[in-house]
């Protein structure tokens, strides 16, 4: 059946072709943003699964605990070691940061910039809440805090079976992964697929998902787009056709 799809570049597409058979599984979505606009996870848990936001952005935030009151929701960024962190809430965008020369940079551009506090906590204490239960895919998108995000999984032995890692300088192609590639390769991670936007990697112990990301969403994947996601393909344009 065809089904519909809410990620900005496709992302849930790539997702669910490699983990169909999966039923009821368990995300963890870090930099979540909103529970329907770019969300890679909307079309998860309308399939029943359910899973743990990370979101710092208190209006976003917000928005998930009333759209998903069935999910856990994390209001902090991630990084090296629990505390507090300066937080640039770059308004009704997902482009928030704590990375304060990337915050400078849209300010320059004209976007609107709030300076907040926020906890701190570690991805390995995110995966400590998922309390032993599998988890199938681990989505990063936290606009260039990447590294970081990576060096707080610590010693954790949790190995979610598939990661996605946004891999560009905000707002442009310029890649980004070779700060960071080494921490998923040295964990036991391939990499398997490039959507000019983000990297994904599989886990060794689950080798065989790497043949779904052989090629990039297609009409045998049977999606319809949402319409709410922020790409302008996701845009539907009332063309002139007169001559």
């Amino acid at each position: 059946m065809t089904w519909i799809s809410y990620a900005q570049n496709f992302e849930d597409v790539m997702l669910l072709r490699a983990l169909k058979g999966v039923q009821s599984g368990f995300y963890i979505d870090v930099g979540a943003q909103h529970p329907r606009i770019d969300s890679v996870s909307r079309a998860f848990y309308d399939r029943g699964w359910r899973g743990i936001h990370v979101e710092p952005v208190p209006a976003y935030a917000a928005l998930l605990r009333a759209d998903r009151p069935d999910e856990t929701v994390v209001q902090a960024v991630l990084g090296k070691q629990r505390g507090e962190a300066t937080f640039y809430v770059i308004r009704e965008t997902g482009l928030s940061t704590v990375i304060k020369s990337i915050a400078e940079e849209h300010a320059h551009n004209g976007f609107p910039v709030d300076r907040i506090d926020v906890q701190q906590s570690t991805l390995a204490a995110v995966f400590k809440m998922a309390e032993g239960r599998e988890i199938h895919w681990l989505k990063i998108d936290v606009e260039g805090s990447e590294p970081e995000v990576l060096r707080g999984w610590l010693r954790n032995q949790v190995r979610p079976w598939i990661v996605v890692v946004e891999s560009t300088l905000p707002l442009s192609d310029v890649p980004l992964d070779p700060v960071w590639e080494r921490a998923l390769l040295r964990r036991g991670y391939g990499f398997v697929y490039f959507d000019g936007l983000n990297r994904f990697y599989v886990h060794e112990s689950h080798a065989d998902l790497s043949a779904a990301f052989s090629h990039g969403a297609c009409v045998f994947d049977d999606f319809a787009l949402s319409g709410l996601a922020s790409a302008p393909f996701c845009k539907h344009l009332l063309l002139d056709h007169q001559h």
